[in-house]
């Protein structure tokens, strides 16, 4: 019940401050129209929160994580029709589960909805209870650190996947400062409305993982074919590839690391997918390919209140 009322609250106050305030955009400091973006802070305290929410809006699409937690079993948030394209679109987690006592790293995955530029990227706002009733709020500005990630999209509207050996350090506390540069604070007079995802909203999860079959070898192409066909996007598990080794897998760029085992799938696109070509140069080889899914994504109503 303590946590309900704080709740309420905390959500009282901040629909006030998000009526009467602009967002405070960040961005990577040079914009371009494809590039995938890591955001991440790190936050230090002297206990561990009793309540905590994060409100992020959004140009594109994100992954948000809290020290290394997805904090969503959806995907590809938020949904997006074609007439919303990069629409401002707002959205709030309760993250208290998620919590340390000393320090809590936030990271966010960015990406255009589509190729174009577009430099009001997000805005974030953490903000919560102590024990003793004490609130604080955060918003995300030039301290917190970015890069480009090791995925893009490409002028047509897929993706390029460039494998590297430590990219899943990106959101935890353990990962290289050195390669990180200072986000870039946004100034804009004015925004278009903002459309608020709080708690009732259409989203994205995936529903089934579908084994194709190996119709056609070629001398350099391999096709599987999913019966039934799907919507969504295709995972390979590669063993033995040569670092730099490239494949094209139905229209994903992917380059290889060299590890002994790695995936390659598509990260904020989608696609109808009835068969794949995977295909590669002369260094690919079929042994290479462990295996295959097709994941499946639809479209759900999200109902479900923060508290």
């Amino acid at each position: 019940m303590r946590e309900i009322m704080i709740g309420l609250l905390l959500m009282i106050s901040y629909g006030i401050s998000a009526q009467t305030l602009m967002p405070k955009w960040i961005s990577y400091p040079e914009v371009d129209s494809t590039s995938q973006i890591w955001f991440r802070q790190t936050y230090i305290n002297n206990q561990r929160p009793e309540l905590a929410n994060i409100s992020i809006t959004t140009t594109g699409q994100i992954e948000l994580c809290v020290n290394g937690y997805n904090v969503s079993t959806d995907t590809r948030l938020p949904f997006r029709t074609y007439s919303e394209n990069d629409e401002p679109i707002r959205m709030t987690f309760n993250v208290t589960r998620f919590l340390r006592p000393d320090s809590n790293t936030i990271a966010v995955w960015y990406s255009p909805s589509y190729p174009h530029v577009q430099s009001q990227q997000i805005s974030l706002n953490y903000y919560g209870a102590m024990s003793d009733g004490e609130q604080f709020s955060y918003n995300a500005n030039d301290d917190w650190l970015c890069r480009k990630a090791n995925i893009s999209l490409t002028t047509d509207g897929e993706e390029e996947f460039i494998s590297p050996s430590n990219d899943a350090v990106w959101n935890s506390s353990e990962y290289e400062p050195a390669c990180w540069i200072s986000a870039k604070l946004q100034y804009k007079d004015k925004t278009s409305s903002i459309s608020d995802y709080a708690s009732f909203y259409n989203s994205r999860r995936v529903t089934r993982i579908i084994r194709p079959e190996c119709q056609r070898i070629g001398r350099d192409s391999i096709v599987y074919c999913f019966n039934p066909a799907f919507q969504g996007y295709v995972r390979i598990t590669l063993r033995g590839a040569k670092k730099g080794e490239k494949l094209d897998i139905g229209g994903l760029k992917y380059t290889c690391n060299g590890d002994l085992d790695e995936q390659a799938y598509r990260k904020f696109t989608d696609k109808y997918c009835d068969y794949i070509i995977i295909c590669g140069d002369k260094k690919f080889r079929r042994s290479q390919i462990q295996s295959v899914e097709g994941i499946e994504i639809n479209t759900y109503f999200h109902a479900n209140w923060l508290y």
